[in-house]
């Protein structure tokens, strides 16, 4: 097994640094209403397939081939459900009138919509250990 480090991530086409990731995260809080219920609904989701699709795209390269052809149907599903749920409050904003831009760092990519699940996992599993 290859083991890797995070310069190996960033020579990777496309990857979202922590730094960008961390842009979209402020830019995505500030143009939303957090205390909408909606929103709340919205956010509760991400943040829970983040963390479904953070565990399985964390140990994807431990995978063999077979391994990974039976978790892939479910990996995808959860990724469009991460997909969804960024549109959805991507919209809540644009209702209220708020910059969105922060949508359109993804590039309409679902790989650095995933990478950004795997931040938004990142921050609930270091914050958790309050």
């Amino acid at each position: 097994m290859q083991i890797l480090t995070y310069q190996d991530c960033l020579n990777e086409i496309g990857v979202i640094s922590f730094e960008e990731a961390r842009m979209i995260y402020d830019s995505l809080i500030n143009s939303s209403n957090i205390h909408d219920p909606e929103f709340q609904v919205y956010w509760k989701e991400l943040v829970e397939y983040s963390a479904q699709y953070a565990e399985m795209r964390g140990k994807w390269l431990t995978l063999t081939i077979e391994e990974q052809n039976s978790l892939d149907p479910s990996r995808s599903i959860i990724h469009d459900r991460i997909i969804h749920n960024l549109q959805a409050i991507r919209g809540l904003a644009q209702i209220e009138g708020k910059d969105v831009s922060w949508f359109d760092k993804f590039y309409d990519d679902r790989k650095r919509m995933g990478d950004f699940a795997n931040y938004i996992n990142y921050i609930y599993a270091v914050s958790s250990r309050l």
